[in-house]
Formats: structure tokens, sequence, C-alpha cells
């Protein structure tokens, strides 16, 4: 694969494409890990055992257009999977990016941009693909980094678009594969100028710190310890989810059936309120939780009342908008709560109904333009409900569609985010509410503006 370097110049950018006709490595090749080598004209790794890497390029470029050849020749299982690394430190340090492409590239994570932390990874986008991996067979991966984004090509069709390439302003190239044998060849390397400003020069600003279902991180999900850890940790707000049972109450639950949460099983709207009471809604998270009850809505705005957080209510079915508002008036918290639907029928009614009473329409989609493009839908669908608040999905956002956003007179909600990494790039885009599993992480970013 890189036997010779050829090299062409492109708008004073060269261009560089790697052959190994000569069958050797690079002289300023560094491998990480695993059994790399020069087997007919390409670069070969057997990863079999082991995640195997391999860096090179320049340290200090920003941006960079990126394509290689990538043929699976035996692999362990069909998710296992080869990629592109890119913005990496000195000899492979973390944190690096990389957009990898599974066997199986027809599963709905069969291409992903995502980033090595010292702690994991953390998936920022995935999308699959029309075709799968065949073994022998090249496909060509192309990665284009600019600034905080990442475009990446399967086969000439763009796959994947995130503006959250965020943990590095710069950094060199690489290649990695795990649970399998592949071949590189052809690997391409134009450098792109460098961004006008770097992400790590933009101002971190503050923003409400809402909790995912309470402080569902460290407590089990919709429950009122749930909601009174999000009120200890000094949580903004805490969301929560409303369905009915049979008979009519309204109660706290995310999904249709109890079984995930509780020691029960059957849809929810199935049960009658007596039965949802007598199950166990704590156990499955940690058996000191045992006993937990699923709550009541009066009972969780009881809890948040004076607190300083706000309930931030997601309703979950249709023909109850009325009833929450009325209970939200009954407690004397017009002001003090705020709700949220991806419905946007339900969004409307409550607009209807109380136009003191925030409301956020909840959506996610990914959408295709200029930002202000995708700005201009986003509005366009929200006032149809009414709204000129939005909780949107924060693999939807950039730091250009939110500013449009925000200078078109949107107020901007995000979830669920749990990467400090992310939370980070929103804050310096300037969302005004980030909903997560750990509002302790939000928080904490919080108090380094302060300092």
């Amino acid at each position: 694969m890189f036997g010779y370097v050829m090299f062409f110049t492109l708008s004073a950018h060269a261009e560089e494409v790697y052959s190994f006709v000569d069958e050797k490595l690079p002289e300023d090749w560094d491998i990480g890990s695993g059994e790399w080598d020069v087997d007919d004209g390409a670069l070969t790794v057997d990863a079999s055992s082991e995640l195997a890497t391999i860096f090179f390029g320049d340290l200090k470029q920003q941006n960079y257009d990126v394509s290689a050849k990538i043929a699976f020749e035996s692999v362990d299982n069909p998710t296992r999977w080869a990629s592109i690394i890119f913005r990496a430190g000195p000899k492979g340090k973390r944190p690096w990016s990389q957009v990898p492409i599974r066997f199986n590239t027809t599963e709905r994570n069969g291409i992903e941009f995502a980033v090595r932390t010292n702690k994991g990874w953390s998936v920022r986008k995935k999308n699959k693909a029309k075709a799968e991996c065949k073994l022998g067979k090249a496909r060509t991966l192309r990665v284009v980094v600019q600034g905080t984004t990442v475009e990446a090509y399967l086969d000439g069709n763009r796959l994947i678009r995130s503006a959250l390439c965020v943990d590095r302003d710069d950094g060199c190239l690489g290649l990695a594969a795990a649970g399998c044998e592949v071949a590189f060849d052809d690997i391409t390397i134009k450098p792109l100028p460098p961004s006008k400003t770097k992400f790590t020069e933009m101002k971190r600003k503050p923003c409400a710190v809402v909790a995912h279902r309470g402080y569902s991180g460290v407590a089990p999900e919709n429950t009122l310890t749930s909601a009174r850890a999000a009120i200890k940790a000094g949580a903004s707000g805490s969301e929560f989810d409303i369905r009915t049972t049979r008979d009519g109450h309204i109660v706290l639950m995310h999904d249709l059936a109890v079984n995930r949460t509780t020691d029960g099983k059957g849809k929810i709207a199935e049960l009658p309120f007596a039965k949802v009471r007598k199950l166990d809604a704590g156990s499955w998270k940690d058996k000191k939780f045992a006993g937990e009850k699923v709550p009541t809505l009066e009972e969780t705005l009881a809890v948040f009342k004076g607190s300083g957080c706000i309930p931030v209510i997601e309703i979950k079915v249709k023909g109850i908008t009325k009833r929450v508002v009325d209970a939200v008036r009954r407690a004397d918290m017009l002001d003090n709560a705020a709700v949220i639907a991806f419905d946007g029928n339900v969004i409307r009614e409550v607009r209807e109904l109380e136009p003191k009473l925030h409301c956020y329409w909840l959506w996610s989609k990914d959408l295709s333009g200029t930002a202000e493009q995708q700005a201009a839908k986003i509005i366009r669908e929200a006032a149809k409900h009414k709204t000129n608040m939005v909780d949107l999905h924060y693999g939807m956002l950039s730091a250009e569609i939110v500013e449009e956003l925000k200078r078109r007179g949107m107020k901007v909600w995000c979830w669920t985010v749990n990467d400090p990494m992310v939370m980070d790039a929103l804050m310096r885009w300037g969302v005004e509410g980030i909903t997560t599993d750990y509002p302790n992480r939000t928080l904490r970013l919080m108090k380094e503006i302060e300092k």
C-alpha cells in the first residue's frame, strides 16, 4: 500500500496517495498495536485477537479529506470492523476519533463516527449501508474533517454527518481494525485549510441542567427517589414520563409496558392502578431501592414544589393534556414547570390551554441543507405546533444551527447527553438546556464557568 508516495498539487494543498509497491511501511508510520505488514502491494493487519492501530501524518493538521480501500479477508463475526482514524495525539494518544465500517454494514450501526476516550468508546453518530461487505472485496471509505464537522462516505454515498468532532482541534491520522484480518489500499490524504476559529476558542455558556427521568444515572428512573436525587444534585429541572393506567390514573412510566422497570408484566394502559401501585419499581436498578413505588403525577409535582428544580413533564399519550395542565394549575406551578412531547398535537393543546406553561416540542430527525436551511425547517415545524421552544436530539445540532435558531427567537434544549465532551460542545454552542442521565457532569462544567 505504501511503497511510494505520489504528490499532486491541488489548490496549494498537497494530496498524498500511498501505494506499497516496494513492500514496506514508511519509516514515519507508528504501529500502536497489532500485526501490520505489507503484502502484494497492500497494507495488511491481523486484528483477530486485539484492537490493531497504526498512526501517521502531521500532528498539527486540523482538517483533511482522507480515503482508503478496505477489504475484509476474514472476520470473527459480522460485527467486526475496520476504520480510518483522525485527530489522534502523538503515537495514538487518546482521545482520537474514527469512522469504522462493520463487515455487516447493513446493520443500524454498520458505519459510525466514534471517539476513543480513556474510559472507552463514545459513539456520536451511526447509520447503515444498503449493501453488505463480502470477503476479499474492497469498499471505499472516505472521511472529510473540517472544524467540528465529520462527513463519511462509503462507496461515494454519504452516510455520516456530525458536528461533534470536538475532542481535539488537530491531530494525526491512522487506521484500525478489530476482530478481523483486513487489507488497506490506495490511501489518499488531502490536507484542507485550517479552521478560522478553533472549537477550544469558543466560550462555554451556562444552561439549564435537566435530569433525565430524574437522576436516572444513580436511581431508578421515573420514581420519587430519582426526583429527589435530581433536586439534591442541584439540577435546574427534572424530566419524567407520564402514561395512564386502565382506570385513568396518571402515573410515571416511560415504556408501554411495566416489564423493564418493575417486577410486573403487561402494558400500563391495561393494568389497574391498584395493581400498578403494588409493583416494585426499584429493585431492577439495585436491591437497595427495593419497594420503590410507581408514583402519580400529583405526588411527583408535590416533591418538586418549592424545590428550585422544575418538573419537566413528558406526555407520552393522547387525551390527557387538559388533565395535566389542570394538575399543574392545582399545584400552583404554572411558572415553575414545563411540558414536553413528541406529539405536535399535544404541544398545540398545551399552548392553547395555558400559554403561561413552558412547552417544548421534542424532535429527532436528520436534516439536509445548510445551517440556515435546517434551522428554517425546524422553525417551520415548530410553528405548526404553536411553539418557539424546541427540545432536539443533540445529534441534530451544530454551532451554526444553534446560533441561527436563537437568532430567530427559538429556545433550544437538547436530549439525552451523557458524554462530558458533547455537553461541553453544546454549552459552547449556546444551547439553553441539556437533558442528561448524569446531571452532576453538566453541573461540574457549569462550576468551571464560574471559576
